[in-house]
C-alpha cells in the first residue's frame, strides 16, 4: 500500500473489525482514535477467493471516492459528467453516499489527516502521469 494511506491510518489510529456477513461480502467496521465516539461501517463486496478486503485497500478505495466526488458543485454536474439519468431512482442515492462517504471520512480520519492522505493520493497520481511505460 502506498506510504501516504498507511501514514494516515497509524496518525488517524486506524482499526477496521471485518466479519463475513455471507460469502464474498464483509461488513467493515472501522474507528479510529482521532475521533473515538465515531464508528463507520460499510459492506464491501470481494471477487470470489480474494477473501476479506484490509484497511489499506478499503482506505484507498474511499479516498478514490472523496477525491471523484470534490470534482463535481453538485448532483446535477456529477450525473451530466458521469452520464447518469436524472429520473432513474438510483441516481441520487449513488451521489449522496459518495457525499456521505466523504463526510465520513474526514471525520474517521480528522480533518488534517484527511487533507495530508488527499494531497499525497494527488502527488502519487500526478508522479504515475509523468513515469514512462
Amino acid at each position: 500500500m502506498d506510504d501516504y494511506i498507511n501514514i494516515a491510518i497509524t496518525e488517524a489510529g486506524l482499526e477496521m473489525r471485518v466479519s463475513e456477513a455471507k460469502p464474498g461480502l464483509y461488513r467493515c467496521t472501522m474507528t479510529s482514535t482521532a475521533n473515538p465516539d465515531f464508528n463507520w461501517q460499510r459492506d464491501i463486496n470481494t471477487k470470489a477467493g480474494h477473501g476479506a478486503p484490509n484497511i489499506g485497500n478499503v482506505f484507498y478505495h474511499y479516498a478514490l471516492r472523496a477525491q471523484e466526488i470534490s470534482q463535481y458543485d453538485d448532483v446535477l454536474e456529477w450525473s451530466d459528467e458521469n452520464e447518469r439519468d436524472l429520473n432513474d431512482p438510483k441516481t441520487i442515492p449513488d451521489f449522496q453516499q459518495l457525499v456521505q462517504d466523504k463526510t465520513d471520512l474526514r471525520l474517521l480520519l480528522s480533518e488534517p489527516v484527511y487533507q495530508k492522505m488527499m494531497t499525497g493520493l494527488e502527488i502519487h497520481q500526478a508522479i504515475s502521469c509523468v513515469r514512462p511505460g
